[in-house]
């Protein structure tokens, strides 16, 4: 299974969904498919185990938290990736270093 990272994003995009993962591959085309991962890898993760873990690591630390600072599952919640950049726009950036490091 970890050899299969996409089979592993299916599996909680379908209980996600309340489907099996038969009906999803049924239901859902490709795109659709490439989409809800995207969503999933750049702006925030499926399944709201994130959200649990922060509220829990919360929780636990609240007693511990100086008075006038207050604790925030948020707090323990990954940042949301950047998006994947085209190639002109990599293109761009290896340009701008080449120019920083004066080897135009």
């Amino acid at each position: 299974m970890n050899a299969r990272p996409s089979l592993q994003f299916a599996m909680r995009l379908a209980g996600h969904l309340g489907m099996t993962l038969g009906e999803l591959f049924r239901r859902m085309d490709s795109r659709e498919f490439t989409q809800w991962l995207a969503y999933h890898l750049y702006y925030e993760p499926i399944g709201g185990h994130w959200e649990q873990t922060g509220t829990l690591a919360a929780a636990m630390l609240a007693p511990y938290t100086p008075r006038g600072r207050k604790i925030e599952p948020a707090d323990f919640i990954p940042k949301h990736k950047k998006a994947p950049q085209h190639e002109t726009q990599i293109a761009e950036v290896l340009k701008q270093m080449a120019r920083d490091l004066g080897q135009q």
